[in-house]
């Protein structure tokens, strides 16, 4: 048995090669997951400016391959319109209610409890329904929390 104890290596030698292998996986562990980290950002990216050029109209799916992802640019906007045609913006009937709502230092927080105390679902019904009371000069059952 004495004959082979110096094919066992030293264990000082041992402990010093595991921790070199370590640092080098974990070396190359933190370099693949910035690798990841960069690939991943600019896909990200370029997903972000595609989507918002697509939600602004700049750019219409493909006709020419249905089920790929390609995009093509918008057609060429219309001429615009005539001074006397004016495009009619969307009104809001409820509008002046919820500007007296808020002008009055009322807040969502507000509008839960108001709505929980009307009985109602929505707190926007709530919102709607106390500026129309303020409007009329009648108080709400609180004042504003903050």
């Amino acid at each position: 048995m004495e004959d082979h104890e110096y094919l066992a290596p030293h264990p000082g030698v041992v402990y010093a090669r595991v921790q070199l292998l370590s640092r080098i996986y974990r070396r190359r562990r933190m370099i693949m997951q910035s690798a990841g980290s960069a690939v991943l950002g600019a896909g990200l990216l370029v997903g972000l400016v595609q989507m918002h050029g697509f939600i602004q109209g700049d750019a219409i799916p493909s006709a020419q391959a249905p089920g790929v992802g390609t995009f093509v640019s918008a057609p060429p906007p219309l001429p615009p319109l005539s001074p006397s045609v004016t495009p009619s913006e969307p009104h809001d009937p409820d509008e002046p209610e919820r500007n007296a709502y808020f002008a009055a230092g009322y807040g969502w927080e507000e509008a839960e409890k108001l709505a929980a105390l009307w009985n109602l679902e929505d707190p926007a019904e709530a919102k709607v329904k106390a500026g129309a009371r303020l409007l009329d000069g009648k108080r709400l059952p609180f004042r504003p929390f903050h």
